[in-house]
């Protein structure tokens, strides 16, 4: 199960209620935008490849491209600021580590 709500770097996320905020402010996200927040936050898969997201995406049901990912992480990171999602050089992407950190304690509580 996905954590309910986390915090970091001034963005809580309620993934139930699919719902962001950066500095108290509701910040709006497509549905694109929510599979690639809600698979980054997955604590089964903490890296994930262009190509995963693109698998993911397609097991969804969406159809999708790596420009398509690329697209939508540049989006959330310009609606949630770009230190919220890091790129790992030759290996993927995944959520910064104080939100990744406080889903992982929500999701053993």
């Amino acid at each position: 199960m996905v954590a309910a709500i986390c915090s970091g770097h001034e963005v809580d996320i309620d993934v139930s209620e699919r719902r962001i905020w950066r500095s108290g402010r509701v910040i709006d996200m497509t549905p694109r935008e929510w599979l690639v927040i809600e698979a980054l936050l997955m604590p089964n898969c903490l890296i994930w490849a262009e190509s995963e997201l693109v698998a993911f995406f397609a097991h969804c049901g969406v159809v999708s491209s790596p420009n398509a990912v690329r697209i939508h992480l540049c989006n959330i990171r310009r609606k949630l600021g770009w230190e919220v999602i890091q790129t790992l050089p030759g290996r993927g992407y995944r959520i910064a580590s104080p939100l990744l950190a406080r889903a992982a304690q929500i999701d053993r509580a």
